[in-house]
Parts: C-alpha cells; structure tokens; sequence
C-alpha cells in the first residue's frame, strides 16, 4: 500500500515546521483583540482576557476537530483506495475536487452577497 506524504519539507534550515507552527501560535486574533480593547474600554479588562481565552479553547477544539475528522477521513480513503485499485482512487480524487469546488462555490456565494449588501445602502 502505498503511503502519501506532503511535499512540503519537514526540516530546512533547522527545524522548518517547528518555526511556521510558532509563527501561527503566536499571531494575534484580530477577534481577540477587539474583544480586549472593548472590555477594557468598558473596564472590564479580566472579563475580555477570560473571554479571550473561550474563544481561543473553542477554536482549539473546533481546528483539532476538523483535523482528526480529516486524518481519519483521508486514512479510511486509503484503506478503500488500496482494496480496490484505481477505479478509487479516481473516486477519491473526484469527490476532492467536489468539496473544492464546493468550498469556491461558497466563497463566491459569500462575497456576491457581501457586494449585494454593500451597495443597497
């Protein structure tokens, strides 16, 4: 069976995906920060720092939700692409390119309405 494996280089330079995983943790929420500048607009800066940190343990969970739903939807795929041969593999790889095209279909749908709104006002 064959494995795949990202393209992407796991070390260059040191530990590459250790410093792009540090990059990403320490970018600042542009949520969390008006949720701080509010509460502390308001004096109630503990509030928006505990707030700060639900919405971050809600984010936490949700990403690492997906990302297991997705690990284990690519590894069950695999499974059924090696028992059947090419046929699904092409199976797979189609119903990919479904979701994409239904994430781009989203977006489009999403950004049509943003300029519908924007000009009725």
């Amino acid at each position: 069976m064959q494995i795949l494996t990202s393209k992407f280089p796991t070390r260059q330079n040191g530990n590459f995906c250790g410093r792009i995983r540090a990059v990403v943790a320490f970018a600042p929420c542009a949520g969390a920060i008006v949720v701080l500048v509010f509460a502390l607009s308001q004096g109630l800066f503990a509030a928006g720092v505990a707030a700060t940190f639900a919405v971050a343990f809600g984010t936490a969970l949700t990403t690492g939700f997906v990302a297991a739903l997705a690990v284990f939807a690519n590894a069950a795929a695999v499974r059924v692409a090696g028992r059947h041969g090419a046929h699904s593999v092409m199976l797979i790889a189609g119903l990919e390119l479904l979701a994409a095209a239904f994430i781009v279909v989203l977006g489009a749908s999403l950004l049509a309405g943003l300029w519908a709104g924007s000009g009725a006002s």
